[in-house]
């Protein structure tokens, strides 16, 4: 009895054995549903790239079953997702596709609001239109200046014009203070210019250059005295003659008595 009994422990000992070969040496494609157990061993997870895709880097010692049973998945979905097929090998540094990543979700904090982000605008261009206000005064002691108690200047004309000759707008200047604003123009260069009463003679330019931007307000004046202010000046009398041109006759009038005199005495003393 006991030697049977030795027999059969044998046995079985050697069937046990045989079971965990086979166990351990199974075929990759013994079982196509199949899914590797975890494993125990350390395993980093690989950082998914900028498409999504997860790359492993086959490892010294590292085989199809143990890689599929740590990444979780089926050894033939890791076959079919880096065209392995049955009997190939992998080999120390070989890249193997794991899965793809779901895109990250932005995290939600309990009660908070989404927040709009606003869309970058470029910097508007400045628009609009401006303003040119020109004043025609009376310089009463013609020194080309505006100043205090001189009055504005009427019956006299303004007008604007664009740099082509183009005409803005033309005013018949009156007794008004501020002038005359001419409104609405565009931007851009213009030529301000003025025409005095007949009665009087500028002192001051009457055609000025004038760059216009949009939102401006630009104040151009001329100035023109009246033509009796000169005349006083120069000595002229309500009768138009001139003190000067009096003296100048007076002069030459004694001028002429005194080559008469000096010519009838030469007459007298001369021989015959």
């Amino acid at each position: 009895m006991s030697h049977s009994m030795g027999r059969i422990i044998v046995m079985f000992t050697l069937l046990g054995l045989i079971g965990l070969g086979l166990a351990v040496v199974q075929p990759v494609g013994a079982s196509p549903q199949a899914r590797p157990l975890a494993q125990p061993t350390a395993f980093l997870t690989p950082t998914p790239g900028p498409d999504g895709r997860i790359i492993y880097i086959v490892q010294p010692g590292d085989s199809l079953w143990r890689i599929a049973a740590i990444a979780g998945i089926s050894v033939e979905e890791l076959m079919s997702r880096n065209g392995i097929q049955p009997g190939d090998y992998i080999t120390e540094g070989m890249e193997l596709e794991l899965g793809i990543a779901a895109p990250a979700r932005p995290t939600e904090i309990p009660g908070a609001e989404p927040t709009e982000i606003s869309p970058q605008l470029s910097p508007t261009p400045i628009s609009g239109t401006g303003e040119i206000c020109v004043l025609l005064y009376r310089d009463e002691n013609g020194d080309a200046r505006l100043d205090e108690g001189e009055e504005p200047l009427a019956d006299g004309q303004v007008s604007v014009a664009d740099v082509s000759g183009r005409l803005a707008g033309e005013h018949t200047t009156d007794t008004n203070l501020e002038g005359y604003c001419f409104q609405d123009l565009e931007r851009g260069d213009y030529n301000i210019s003025a025409a005095v009463p007949p009665d009087h003679n500028p002192t001051t330019v009457m055609n000025l250059p004038l760059r216009l931007e949009p939102g401006d307000i630009k104040y151009v004046q001329f100035g023109a005295q009246p033509s009796s202010s000169i005349q006083d000046a120069m000595g002229v009398d309500g009768g138009g003659r001139s003190t000067l041109l009096g003296l100048l006759g007076v002069f030459l009038l004694l001028a002429g008595l005194g080559l008469g005199f000096y010519a009838s005495r030469y007459r007298r003393h001369s021989p015959r």
